[in-house]
């Protein structure tokens, strides 16, 4: 586990659309838990600007203007105590931009302990549930352990903003950041 005195929750959500609703349903999250008076942190993966993973590069291989992003991401995935991934579904799985995102975390690779040993995940989706195996899958390979509630979401529980209005979604939510920062 991290060294953190304190639980920290790390969100990573985000499409490359304007009103992306992963990432709302991202910052709902974030909200509860610092609504509950804990350290948390949204990854918007739209902000992060990340060019495609490359398995032979370091950080120092990837062009300069891409490693803030890049090493915002890794730091944040370091000091995660929980996270909570929230991708939208694409073509019956996750968006490539949160895959790519994922595959970041094999920088984690050389960590005592390695990659996200031990960290709590739960886990949202955006229209399709199918999303989840995807996500299940990286969680495991990842070394971490996957949250029992998953948050399946659509276009009726956001309003044009989009922000989450879905009642039942935000206590779905809710739950998802109790079971993974308890």
């Amino acid at each position: 586990m991290p060294v953190t005195a304190t639980p920290h929750l790390v969100a990573i959500g985000g499409s490359l659309r304007a009103k992306s609703r992963s990432r709302a349903a991202a910052a709902f999250a974030i909200g509860i838990a610092r609504e509950r008076g804990l350290s948390a942190e949204l990854i918007d993966l739209h902000e992060l600007d990340l060019p495609l993973y490359a398995p032979d590069f370091a950080l120092t291989d990837y062009a300069a203007r891409h490693q803030p992003g890049i090493e915002r991401l890794v730091a944040a995935c370091r000091a995660a105590s929980a996270m909570i991934w929230c991708s939208p579904t694409y073509h019956g799985t996750v968006s490539g931009l949160f895959k790519n995102a994922i595959d970041f975390i094999e920088l984690l690779s050389d960590d005592t302990p390695s990659y996200l040993t031990g960290r709590k995940v739960g886990l949202i989706a955006i229209n399709d549930s199918k999303t989840f195996s995807a996500m299940s899958n990286s969680v495991h390979e990842l070394r971490a352990w996957l949250a029992p509630t998953h948050v399946l979401l659509d276009g009726s529980d956001f309003d044009a903003a989009p922000t989450l209005t879905s009642t039942t979604g935000q206590r779905r939510i809710g739950r998802l950041v109790d079971e993974v920062l308890s």
